[in-house]
C-alpha cells in the first residue's frame, strides 16, 4: 500500500491543550517516565480539531455533525460530503446499527522530545461590574517545549469500503448518479482530480500553513513547525527515530535498499517551507501511483 510517512518537530509554548483542573490549578497534558522525567504533549484529537478549521479555508465542507442516540451530538458518516470524514474516519451509530471508517491517516500526539520542566503562570477571573467581589486566582500549567509528531497518510484516501457505507440522508447511489463516486471492487472511490485536491490540502496544512491550537482565546498559539522528514513509498520506516536535539533537526536514515521508495527528503521549516511541488508529487504518488521521472 502506497504512504506518505511524515515526522514533525514544532515547536509549543503555554498550555495549548489543557488537561484536567485540579483545584485552582488547569494542568497540562503531560507523560512522566519512570525516572521521573517530564514530557509535556498535546493530543492528536486537539491537533485535528485544529486541520478542520483549516480545511474549512480551503473551501471544503467539514462535518457539522448530526443529533444522534441520546440527544447527543454525532458523527455524520458521509467522506463523500465531508472532507473529515474521509480522512479522519467516523463511527456512525443509529438503532442497532453502528458504521465505521477506520481513518486512512495515522498522527500521534505531540510529545516533547526532552524532559521539559513544568512552568506555573497565574491569572485571575475578575467580577463583569465593579464591587461586585474580589477576583479569583486561579493557575495554569505551562510548558516551552520542541515536539515530535509522526504521521502516515495511506492510499485510502477517498477510498471505501462496502462496510462503511452508512444511510444517510442522501444515499451513496445518489452521488454515484452525480458523478462524484464510482463504484470499484469491494467499494466505492471519489473522482481521483478530488482525492488529490483532498491529499493536498492536507500536505500543505501538515507542513506548511500550520494551525491554530483550541485554547486560543487565552494563549494563541499556532503551529510553528522547525523541521520535517518525508518518505514516499511503500513501507512504513519510522524515519524519525534520528534527531539532532541540538539543532532539533532530522537527520536521515539509509534507506538505498528500498526499491518502492520515492521520496526520503527532510525539510528545514525554520527558514522556508516544503516547494508546492514537491506536495504536487507527493499527491500524485499516493492517489495515482505516479512519480515523476519513472
Amino acid at each position: 500500500m502506497r504512504k506518505i510517512v511524515i515526522g514533525l518537530l514544532t515547536h509549543i509554548s503555554g498550555n495549548v491543550n489543557a488537561n484536567e483542573v485540579e483545584g485552582d490549578r488547569i494542568r497540562i497534558k503531560k507523560l512522566v517516565s519512570a525516572s521521573g522525567e517530564t514530557y509535556p504533549f498535546v493530543s492528536a484529537r486537539a491537533v485535528k480539531r485544529g486541520i478542520r478549521e483549516k480545511l474549512k479555508e480551503f473551501g471544503f465542507k467539514v462535518d457539522p455533525f448530526r443529533i444522534g442516540e441520546g440527544n447527543k451530538l454525532a458523527d455524520s458518516g458521509d467522506p463523500i460530503e465531508y472532507v473529515d470524514n474521509d480522512l479522519f474516519g467516523y463511527l456512525y451509530i443509529k438503532g442497532n446499527q453502528q458504521k465505521a471508517r477506520v481513518s486512512p491517516i495515522s498522527m500521534s500526539p505531540i510529545v516533547a522530545i526532552e524532559h521539559t520542566p513544568i512552568q506555573i503562570d497565574f491569572g485571575g477571573r475578575f467580577p463583569r461590574e465593579l464591587g461586585e467581589a474580589n477576583p479569583t486566582p486561579f493557575e495554569i500549567e505551562v510548558a516551552d517545549f520542541i515536539g515530535l509528531m509522526k504521521i502516515v497518510i495511506t492510499e485510502r484516501c477517498g477510498i471505501f469500503a462496502e462496510s462503511e457505507k452508512t444511510d444517510q440522508l442522501k444515499k451513496w447511489d445518489e452521488y454515484i448518479k452525480d458523478g462524484k463516486l464510482e463504484r470499484i471492487n469491494g467499494g466505492y472511490k471519489l473522482d481521483d482530480d478530488e482525492r488529490m485536491n483532498r491529499v493536498k490540502a492536507l500536505l500543505e496544512i501538515l507542513l506548511n500553513e500550520g494551525w491554530a491550537y483550541p485554547r486560543r482565546a487565552n494563549f494563541f498559539t499556532m503551529a510553528e513547525h522547525v523541521s520535517a522528514i518525508v518518505y514516499c513509498g511503500e513501507k512504513l520506516y519510522p524515519i524519525w527515530k534520528k534527531i539532532d536535539v541540538d539543532n532539533n533537526t532530522f537527520t536521515k536514515p539509509d534507506l538505498s535498499k528500498d526499491d518502492s521508495k520515492k521520496l526520503l527528503e527532510v525539510y528545514d521549516l525554520k527558514s522556508g517551507i516544503v516547494p508546492s511541488e514537491d506536495i504536487e508529487k507527493m499527491a500524485k504518488w499516493l492517489v495515482r501511483g505516479e512519480w515523476k521521472g519513472d
